[in-house]
């Protein structure tokens, strides 16, 4: 008798549309951020800035005032982080004054690395496309996330989570295909050392790409 009304119980709930809505937000949270296979400690495709650019949505630079770890408001299973940031900058869609996000949490190791986004400084974000259950992540995870940094004469540098590992490689071909025309700076920095990259010459090149899409 227990087991049956477990199985009744079970099916009942299989063919809920609570189960169901709960199906496509996981889905929808792979699809953001595909082809990642996990957020920490974990590999995602290797992206360079014009794949970067062109996935994201909305660009911007700006500090992070807060910081939330809470369960998703209509899935409260659901691990979010709710980041909200005073945006300096716009690169690409557009964005007011203040930005909000919601990250999905894939790991409870991620909640503090995710936690320091605040008390970074100045950082600039790859942001993918809001999903309906209003989720969004940096494109490529830690690639699209950047710092920015000042050296010893307080020029300004750009360095993501993956420090610049690829970022720059075949940029400029892939602009020269789409009869792109490039600036000397960013010529520069696109040949250049990427694991020193300036800010300026970046948001040039970042506003250049986007201004062309593939």
């Amino acid at each position: 008798m227990f087991v049956r009304s477990l199985v009744c119980s079970m099916t009942s709930f299989l063919a809920s549309p609570r189960f169901r809505n709960l199906i496509f937000i996981l889905l929808s949270v792979l699809l953001l951020v595909a082809p990642a296979f996990s957020q920490g400690g974990g590999s995602t495709a290797q992206a360079d800035l014009d794949q970067l650019v062109q996935s994201a949505e909305s660009i911007v630079r700006g500090q992070v005032t807060s910081v939330t770890i809470e369960p998703h408001p209509q899935f409260p299973n659901l691990q979010t982080v709710l980041v909200t940031m005073s945006v300096s900058k716009v690169l690409k869609g557009s964005a007011g004054s203040t930005l909000t996000f919601r990250q999905f949490v894939w790991d409870a190791r991620d909640a503090s690395v995710l936690a320091r986004y605040k008390g970074a400084g100045e950082v600039v974000f790859f942001l993918n496309p809001v999903s309906r259950y209003g989720l969004t992540s940096p494109v490529g995870l830690e690639q699209g996330r950047f710092r920015v940094i000042r050296d010893q004469t307080g020029a300004r540098y750009v360095v993501n989570g993956r420090g610049n590992l690829g970022l720059f490689n075949l940029v400029s071909e892939k602009a020269t295909s789409r009869g792109i025309t490039l600036s000397k700076p960013v010529r520069q920095l696109l040949t250049g050392a990427s694991e020193k990259a300036s800010l300026d010459s970046f948001e040039a090149a970042v506003q250049t790409l986007a201004a062309v899409p593939r």
